[in-house]
């Protein structure tokens, strides 16, 4: 059994990610994992090089996407602090038709949506649909957010529209991120672990599919650190500010050994990353 990552971002995903974009061909060559899709917030800044780097390692195939931001209403409205924060989701093109589209819903999020983020909505989504792979993306994601609220009528009236929408190429998304990391927040994990059983119950409500992502933001473990002082750097913190946002520091490349031992109940959640290679 093999495993691809399908969230992922690199250094264009600016003042968050920390990931190289040939380091990333280099590690998932070195781990034998077929496929590397490159899904950065909000912009597709890094598909020139993603494409061109992916022309060096023909045994990796390179999958575009990027994790949108999507209105918490519409993207026309602006309501103050309520509309700084959108949901995440992950798109993935799967043809030049989909590239296209993804092309399109990023522009018209910046151009007709953009309030603190690029921001598309239902209504662009629908339109543009077409060629594109879409799963429910980390935390920040609509139906995470709605189980992390106790509201499950809205998670799943959420997954329901998705699925109408994308069909068979509605995917839902599971992560794990244990972590021992001094300081590092442990109710991220405990988060992941009760969005996850929804996940896996909506999952066979519904007869969806459930990937396993990393949301990866660096290369190596190592790397944690390093990545940690770009987060002080991107909210103006002091590196000993208790208050600050912080990583587990388990947003790095794992191989498939690795993201195993995270779902050691549910190994169809890697295989089905293959399916969505393909």
């Amino acid at each position: 059994m093999s495993f691809v990552h399908l969230h992922v971002h690199s250094q264009y995903s600016i003042l968050d990610g920390a990931s190289p974009i040939k380091s990333l061909f280099q590690k998932a060559r070195k781990y034998g994992q077929p496929a590397l899709a490159l899904t950065d917030h909000g912009y597709m800044y890094g598909v020139k090089e993603f494409l061109r780097v992916a022309a060096e390692y023909p045994d990796v195939k390179p999958i575009v996407g990027c994790e949108v931001y999507v209105a918490l209403e519409d993207r026309h409205t602006r309501r103050g602090k309520i509309d700084q924060k959108a949901y995440h989701l992950i798109l993935l093109a799967k043809n030049i038709t989909g590239y296209h589209n993804l092309v399109k819903l990023c522009s018209l999020g910046n151009i007709e949506g953009f309030y603190f983020h690029p921001r598309i909505d239902r209504e662009l989504i629908e339109k543009y649909h077409e060629g594109l792979i879409c799963t429910t993306a980390c935390l920040g994601g609509e139906v995470p957010r709605r189980i992390m609220e106790g509201n499950m009528e809205a998670a799943e009236e959420a997954v329901l529209w998705y699925k109408s929408i994308f069909g068979e190429d509605y995917y839902l998304e599971v992560q794990s991120h244990p972590t021992d990391v001094p300081l590092a927040p442990k109710e991220t994990f405990e988060k992941q672990q009760i969005v996850n059983e929804a996940l896996y119950e909506l999952a066979k409500k519904h007869d969806i599919k459930v990937i396993a992502t990393n949301d990866v933001h660096f290369v190596d473990k190592e790397d944690g650190p390093a990545h940690d002082r770009l987060i002080c750097l991107t909210f103006n913190n002091n590196v000993d500010d208790p208050d600050r946002l912080r990583y587990t520091q388990q947003e790095y490349f794992k191989s498939k050994e690795e993201m195993a031992a995270l779902f050691p109940d549910h190994p169809e959640v890697l295989s089905n990353t293959l399916e969505v290679a393909d």
